[in-house]
């Protein structure tokens, strides 16, 4: 079964309690992981909502209540400090931003870490990728364009991909306005599907024309399940006729 990653991201403007009900939201909609971004000290001036730093006690609260939910956790990193800073932060894996595919030494903290690693590839090429995949064998692919243009989705890209790093499993994030491109995504295999998550209101999101708000959210996590579930198996078996034929 595919998973739902729900990227929460810096969404949660700055906010602990807005970013914990955020949190329930996603795993009440049927989220099976949650990711959050977390920025080099720099980042976080105050001089906008979602540069406000939450604490490292607020995500250490976070991975703890996620483990007891039993939900994924995830945390996209940009910078080498912070996964040293963030090294006993109890996560599943970690996501590296397509900004950030050729930073071959944050790659390599990350893999001091043991844990799974996503490399998001909105910026890279092919050959980019193929050169990455053999030096680092042990990293994911995500597959995503930064363009919020359907047009610009290129999924056949996931079957491309797959093919050059030989029929390895590869991820989709959502970056186009139209959530409905999950749904070829599903079809063509990619696994997990990552989407950013808002809650509605009209507040500016550093995430907002890709994200999907989270009370519409359980709606369309169950519609993508049915829909996988309808790609069945391939197998073409002999049946009988059923009786509505003859009616």
């Amino acid at each position: 079964m595919v998973k739902y990653y729900a990227e929460i991201g810096l969404n949660h403007l700055g906010d602990p309690g807005v970013c914990f009900k955020m949190i329930k939201k996603a795993i009440f909609a049927g989220a099976d992981g949650v990711t959050i971004q977390i920025y080099p000290k720099k980042y976080y001036n105050n001089s906008k909502p979602f540069r406000r730093e939450l604490s490292k006690n607020f995500y250490q609260k976070m991975s703890k209540y996620l483990k007891s939910k039993k939900i994924t956790f995830g945390v996209a990193v940009t910078d080498v400090e912070v996964v040293k800073k963030f090294t006993n932060l109890r996560v599943d894996f970690w996501k590296v931003l397509s900004f950030e595919f050729y930073n071959k030494n944050l790659i390599k903290e990350l893999l001091k870490t043991k844990k799974k690693i996503y490399l998001s590839t909105g910026v890279a090429s092919m050959k980019d990728i193929k050169k990455i995949s053999l030096e680092y064998r042990k990293i994911d692919f995500i597959h995503t364009t930064l363009s919020s243009k359907i047009y610009d989705a290129n999924l056949k890209a996931i079957d491309s991909m797959k093919k050059v790093l030989k029929n390895k499993k590869i991820s989709f994030t959502l970056h186009s306005k139209e959530d409905s491109v999950i749904i070829p995504a599903i079809s063509l295999g990619a696994d997990p599907i990552f989407f950013y998550v808002k809650n509605n209101d009209k507040k500016f999101y550093p995430d907002d024309i890709h994200a999907i708000r989270l009370n519409k959210l359980k709606e369309k996590i169950n519609l993508w399940k049915k829909l996988e579930n309808s790609l069945g198996s391939g197998l073409k078996k002999r049946l009988s006729i059923p009786k509505w034929v003859y009616v």
